[in-house]
């Protein structure tokens, strides 16, 4: 009997807690530093004043608490074909970042619909991404007059390249946040992810592409062949050349061996006993060498000399060989 009072305290006290803690759930909630809280009643959205902190409101169906990242999100849009000024085609695919302009949050809250906030944010990034697209579409169609603006194969136009996506990038974002002005959004950039062509633009570019380095492949060749024409002409010449020099030396020196021989011929013809001699002595000291030891008939020329078969020169006259 005596502990029925304090249980009964005990049950007051713990009803008492959870009366709070359901209280404060129903009627407070919370705004962080990167929220921006609207507050709904009868269908009338009012922003939450005041900055983070712990914020009072009434319980649902009164008022209905929506709240939304301030932060810039990040969207992606789908893999799209696009046209170009002349008439082309090329697939893009682009990214761009938007927050809630909080200078005009109420308006980004009217601006769109949905039952909670996750459904608010899901229609606003299905409505920002066709008007970014959009625009991309109307740029892209204006600004580019061909595919080669976008797409290169050669690594000297990459700054070019680079260049033209820069200032795409920046037209669509010009034209995007004109179109999203009142809506209470602020799209902080726009990028082109990724840019390709549809399979029979692609089959043409390679197409193309075949036939422009098959056209180079036979400019080459062309050049090598005329290039080996022409060595292959001027070594004919330089070897004709070399010959006709070789022919006229060998013709000189065989006239001159000719003149030598025709001089030395009318020489030997004032005494043709003196130039048989000297015409064996000759062979004589060609055929004996150093060291050499020779097995002959000694009836041979030039070896009757060393028999006296020869007459000899005395005085600067030639006399009769010595009887044997």
């Amino acid at each position: 009997m005596n502990n029925f009072p304090m249980k009964k305290i005990v049950n007051i006290v713990i009803f008492g807690l959870l009366l709070l803690i359901f209280s404060s759930y129903m009627f407070t909630f919370q705004v962080r530093e990167n929220e921006v809280a609207f507050l709904s009643s009868s269908g009338q959205p009012k922003l939450v004043e005041g900055g983070a902190g712990l914020k009072f409101r009434l319980p649902r169906p009164f008022q209905q608490l929506y709240k939304f990242d301030k932060r810039i999100r990040l969207v992606e849009s789908e893999y799209k074909e696009v046209s170009t000024a002349e008439q082309g085609t090329i697939n893009i695919q682009v990214f761009f970042g938007w927050k809630i302009d909080e200078a005009n949050a109420d308006t980004f809250f009217t601006s769109f619909q949905g039952s909670d906030s996750s459904k608010y944010i899901e229609e606003a990034n299905t409505k920002l991404k066709g008007i970014v697209m959009e625009q991309s579409s109307a740029v892209i169609k204006t600004e580019v007059p061909e595919i080669g603006r976008f797409i290169s194969f050669q690594e000297d136009q990459d700054a070019t390249r680079s260049k033209a996506f820069e200032e795409i990038e920046e037209t669509i974002l010009a034209k995007a946040q004109d179109e999203t002005k009142g809506l209470g959004v602020e799209v902080k950039f726009v990028g082109i992810q990724r840019v390709g062509v549809p399979q029979v633009v692609l089959d043409k570019v390679l197409d193309e592409m075949v036939t422009e380095w098959e056209g180079r492949a036979n400019e080459t060749l062309r050049q090598v062949k005329a290039e080996a024409e022409t060595i292959k002409k001027n070594a004919e010449n330089e070897r004709k050349k070399a010959i006709a020099q070789a022919n006229r030396a060998a013709t000189d020196e065989i006239q001159e061996a000719q003149d030598r021989a025709e001089k030395i011929f009318e020489e030997f013809k004032k005494d043709p006993k003196l130039a048989e001699f000297l015409i064996q002595l000759d062979a004589l000291e060609k055929s004996v060498q150093a060291g050499s030891t020779l097995i002959l008939d000694e009836t041979m020329g030039p070896f009757p000399i060393l028999r006296g078969q020869i007459p000899l020169i005395q005085g600067g006259e030639i006399s009769p060989a010595p009887e044997e």
